[in-house]
């Protein structure tokens, strides 16, 4: 063993060059499929450490529409837990729970957004979420009792450290529930990062009421059940959603009679899923309360790894057994001298072993030091404290056992069946085995313009959604958060705003285009209705955002009232409901109310670019729905640091304890594509790995094929052969593949992205020139990777050359 190590660390140092392009291309390779590795394992593990997380499922629902669009939905009415119970005796426990939107802790110096749960008292009993002081037995008894999470209670007392047993008993008040005070009776660690429920604290059901809420006509809340061990899991989960569907019979029978749900029998189909699912399921159309991930975003990133082995680990396997025909003279006299194929397999196995043990190790480091910078390019986070140690050890000691394997055992079925007089002639070059590298390279190259295909058309498709015209001037525009403030204040403070040099308009509005809508349906008819985006706006709202007023008129000032009913539609709303001719000064029915319409705006896309325009209402009474949120400025941005300072005075004015709060409104609307930012830069990454590896593994290549045919090389310059020749002759099988490559990759990356240009309604054209481009960029990376070292092998002295013989 001994010996075959310091023969091996021999071999390594005669050579250096080759051992160091393998090592560095494995290594970069390994480092990125490790990252990926431990960022997919990480999402899949949300909720795995909740102990009963195989027993724990959550209640869902796909409904049919009349006018047969269909859709799903999770959001229930707190009740139907009490009924599961009741009607379910396979279910152990049961708990509504829902987001407290807007919730914050009046206390002394300011007050405190927090994110607020709500939820039964069987919660706990369900969820393992640990306890750091209280009793959990006493957790959510009491209707005014609170438990708050770790880092809650160090934002409270302004401490690292705080007295958590002096915490337990004290009271904290919420800025929208008056006259009452809620007794902290425990505090927890704080939530785990793979939770798909994330919160600050938690408060009993009993005062959701005063918290703003994602809600519909089915419910603001979701719901999860835990079966009782040793139960037909498959046969409980059928009664219960039979049971979820008797509970809503009465409305599902009254949503049919208002022709808003088809009138089939399967209009309403309740459904479960396991809690371990939810993270990555889309099932759901919009999850409600929970964090999601991307599913679609983990598929790509797989991929991307496994492409990115397939480079590194066919480059080394190439460059390996390249290295190995020029050891055919020692085989053959091992062969000679009676040495068997496991006496070979043993000799390559001592050097594979070391120089790929390196690489891993090369590898993890690297993959360590660039986590911060995955991080940053993907915008998203992996947790150290969520590395899962013995998968990762797996992964690695198999894929370390596989590539020494076949790097050691390839050769041995190479020289098998090869006379040891066949070997000691070096005749093994001229067989087809460079052919067959050549054939992988190609294949390397091909999935190398996929991704500069990929890369390019997603980041077209992106700049199209970015600048694409969306009806509106979303330019010079500051949204400034009033959610806190009464309607009264928000109002008093717009109009001081509105006199400020360099504001230009300012409105009121429930809505931002980017934090949240609200729905509305309308009759079309007696057999038909509307499903319709609505926003509260004033008469300040269609002069700041320059919409263009198709029919008849704003509202005035005297519409901005409690008991105004006129809104204003969007030419999509009128077309949707079959209207014929001016709809001016018709009434339409809504579920809120009747309204009249009294101005017809032009489609704008308060939506993303992804989806098409829907139909819109603004309405401007006060009393319907929730109170304004965003106070909209329009601004001189010549006097921007005026206004600043105007917003911030004009805040002082307000006396709160409130923080300010405002957003650039172009660049937040911008951020409504970072998931095609997101990708994009990924699969750029990914293609600028790929092609270092790839190059590093040709530019070996390149040094092997030179040496094959340096007795070649010599005999053309002596009989007159130019420079220039001998170069194009090296580098001609070379272009050879990439147009191979190139062929082979276009109708794949066409595919694709055809494919992935499906999810959007509005999308750019896949032109030519992405293809051409494509291909040009993988012919400069392979010239600028074969020519150096051809153009070397090319001036070498023709003596020089023929010596080698």
């Amino acid at each position: 063993m001994y010996n075959r190590i310091i023969y091996a660390l021999r071999n390594i140092k005669r050579n250096k060059l080759n051992v160091a392009i393998t090592t560095i291309g494995l290594s970069m390779a390994l480092a990125s499929v490790i990252i990926i590795f431990l960022f997919v394992r990480q999402e899949h593990s949300y909720n795995d450490f909740h102990e009963n997380a195989d027993r724990i499922y959550r209640v869902n629902y796909s409904v049919t529409m009349k006018d047969g669009t269909k859709g799903s939905d999770e959001l229930t009415r707190p009740e139907l837990a009490k009924y599961l119970e009741d009607n379910v005796p396979q279910i152990e426990h049961a708990t509504a729970f829902r987001m407290g939107y807007m919730a914050q802790l009046d206390l002394k110096e300011e007050n405190l957004r927090i994110e607020l749960g709500i939820a039964e008292q069987e919660f706990f009993d369900m969820f393992s979420f640990e306890l750091l002081k209280g009793n959990r037995n006493d957790l959510l008894v009491d209707p005014t009792s609170i438990v708050i999470t770790k880092s809650l209670a160090q934002k409270i007392t302004g401490t690292e450290s705080p007295d958590y047993d002096q915490l337990i008993g004290q009271g904290l008040e919420f800025t929208f529930i008056k006259d009452v005070s809620f007794t902290i009776k425990g505090i927890l660690v704080d939530v785990p990062k793979n939770s798909t429920l994330d919160f600050e604290a938690i408060i009993p059901f009993e005062h959701q009421g005063p918290f703003w809420q994602s809600n519909n006509a089915l419910g603001n809340s979701i719901l999860f059940y835990q079966l009782k061990e040793g139960i037909n899991t498959e046969q409980a989960n059928n009664l219960v959603a039979d049971e979820v569907k008797e509970f809503y019979q009465m409305d599902i029978e009254k949503a049919q009679k208002e022709n808003f749900l088809s009138s089939s029998s399967d209009c309403f189909q309740p459904f479960v899923l396991p809690l371990k699912s939810l993270y990555l399921d889309k099932t759901v159309d919009d999850s409600t309360y929970q964090l999601t991930g991307n599913r679609t975003q983990l598929r790509i990133l797989t991929i991307i790894a496994l492409l990115i082995l397939f480079i590194a680990f066919s480059n080394y396997i190439i460059l390996t057994i390249g290295q190995f025909y020029k050891k055919a003279s020692e085989v053959s006299i091992r062969k000679s001298m009676g040495g068997k194929n496991v006496d070979i397999f043993k000799m390559f196995l001592s050097e594979n072993t070391i120089t790929i043990l390196i690489s891993y190790v090369v590898g993890g480091m690297l993959g360590y030091l660039l986590i911060p910078l995955f991080n940053d390019i993907s915008e998203s986070q992996i947790h150290f404290s969520l590395i899962n140690f013995p998968s990762l050890a797996v992964f690695s000691v198999l894929s370390i056992f596989l590539l020494i394997a076949l790097t050691s055992t390839i050769p041995v079925f190479i020289f098998r069946k090869v006379k040891p007089t066949l070997l000691s002639t070096k005749k093994l070059f001229a067989g087809t085995k460079a052919g067959a590298s050549q054939v992988f390279v190609g294949l390397q190259y091909a999935l190398t313009i996929v991704l500069i295909i990929a890369t390019i058309s997603i980041n077209k498709q992106t700049n199209y959604l970015k600048n694409k015209s969306l009806g509106f001037s979303d330019k010079n525009i500051i949204s400034l958060d009033v959610r806190y403030l009464s309607q009264s204040k928000a109002a008093v403070l717009k109009n001081i705003l509105n006199n400020k040099a360099g504001v230009i308009n300012t409105s009121l509005t429930n809505r931002d285009f980017f934090d949240g809508y609200s729905t509305s349906t309308f009759e079309v008819s007696s057999s038909e209705v509307l499903n319709t985006y609505i926003f509260k706006a004033d008469n300040y709202f269609i002069p700041t955002l320059n919409l263009k007023i198709i029919d008849s008129r704003n509202f005035a000032e005297s519409n901005v009232d409690s008991a105004d009913r006129s809104i204003i539609v969007n030419e999509e709303f009128v077309k949707k409901m079959k209207i014929v001719g001016s709809p001016i000064g018709l009434n339409v029915r809504g579920d809120l109310d009747q309204f009249e319409i009294i101005g017809v705006v032009n489609d704008y896309q308060f939506l993303t670019s992804r989806e098409k325009i829907q139909p819109m209402v603004l309405y401007s009474n006060t009393t319907i729905g929730n109170g304004y949120s965003s106070i909209l400025i329009k601004y001189n941005p010549q006097d921007l640091s005026n206004v600043i300072s105007a917003i911030k005075d004009g805040w002082k004015e307000m006396d709160t304890k409130e923080n300010l709060n405002y957003t650039f409104w172009d660049k937040e609307l911008e951020n409504r594509y970072k998931a095609e930012e997101r990708l994009s830069k990924t699969i750029l990454y990914a293609s600028i790995i790929a092609i270092i590896i790839l190059s590093l593994g040709l530019f070996g290549l390149t040094v092997l094929i030179s040496a094959q045919r340096t007795h070649e090389i010599g005999i053309r310059k002596v009989n007159g052969a130019r420079i220039g020749q001998v170069v194009m002759m090296l580098n001609a099988n070379y272009l050879k593949w990439v147009f191979f490559a190139f062929t082979l990759a276009c109708p794949i990356g066409w595919s694709l992205i055809v494919k992935w240009l499906e999810n959007f309604a509005y999308k750019t054209t896949l032109s030519w020139w992405i293809f051409a481009l494509a291909g040009i960029m993988a012919l400069g990376i392979v010239l600028l990777t074969v020519s150096f070292q051809s153009w070397r092998a090319a001036t070498r002295n023709p003596v020089e050359a023929l010596r080698y013989e």
